[in-house]
């Protein structure tokens, strides 16, 4: 996969926190499996996580109605696996707001929804139109709507040891979308503390996973576009959402 193949704004996911606050990665990570789970399985914020069997209730802020049909088809994969339920509808109240503007897609993380300004979004799929492509589509909504349900990204799993070669890391995006090294870092480098994280073996496979272009690592470690939920994707919401 080349650099170039990576360069959609539609997929592009920024990580978004309520406020000014962001996970601690001070921490080491520590090398042991906490949930002693099979390999190949995401991570998860688990004090963001929701209550297993919670009704999350789902609002459009705006959008075409086959746009807001098909989102919420691909959001429903997640049920097939997670003891959730996600009830669509014009909620004032809802937990999760999703909006169609601005540029690039993001999500709030988990329980992170429920402590944001009521009136404000709490997931962007930005510039999706009923004319978007499906398989782009797909695989960002089940991304976003990950993190909704509490995951993080698969990158940043304390599990991860991608071979990066940062400065070419840190020149790719500035180019791409002109972050400084704080933010590509925040966003692309950064591994998150194994403190108020559960996660297994990291899964490059994952749904949750950014695509990864040899070119931006050492010995041409490369991982392309992940479009459905992996086995780990299944295995691990379903511990964390269990019937």
């Amino acid at each position: 996969m080349t650099e170039e193949a990576m360069s959609s704004s539609h997929d592009l996911c920024v990580d978004a926190y309520v406020g000014d606050e962001q996970f601690d990665p001070a921490l080491l990570p520590r090398s042991a499996d906490v949930l002693q789970a099979p390999a190949g399985e995401l991570a998860m914020a688990w004090r963001r996580q929701w209550q297993s069997g919670q009704e999350l209730r789902i609002r459009f802020l705006d959008g075409e109605a086959e746009l807001r049909r098909r989102v919420q088809e691909h959001a429903e994969i997640w049920l097939n696996y997670a003891n959730v339920t996600f009830r669509f509808g014009n909620y004032v109240d809802a937990e999760i707001r999703v909006s169609f503007t601005g540029l690039g897609s993001w999500s709030l993380i988990g329980t992170d929804a429920a402590r944001a300004d009521r009136a404000a979004r709490t997931m962007q799929l930005g510039g999706f139109t009923a004319a978007a492509d499906e398989l782009q589509l797909r695989r960002t909504t089940l991304h976003e709507f990950g993190h909704a349900l509490g995951c993080i990204h698969e990158q940043a799993s304390p599990a991860a040891a991608i071979p990066w070669d940062e400065p070419k890391v840190y020149d790719f995006y500035r180019r791409w979308q002109g972050w400084d090294e704080k933010r590509t870092y925040r966003n692309v480098l950064l591994r998150y503390s194994s403190e108020g994280m559960r996660y297994s073996n990291h899964d490059p496979a994952s749904i949750m996973q950014y695509p990864v272009p040899a070119q931006l690592t050492h010995h041409g470690y490369e991982v392309g576009w992940n479009n459905e939920l992996s086995a780990g994707d299944r295995s691990f919401i379903a511990r964390m959402y269990p019937s």
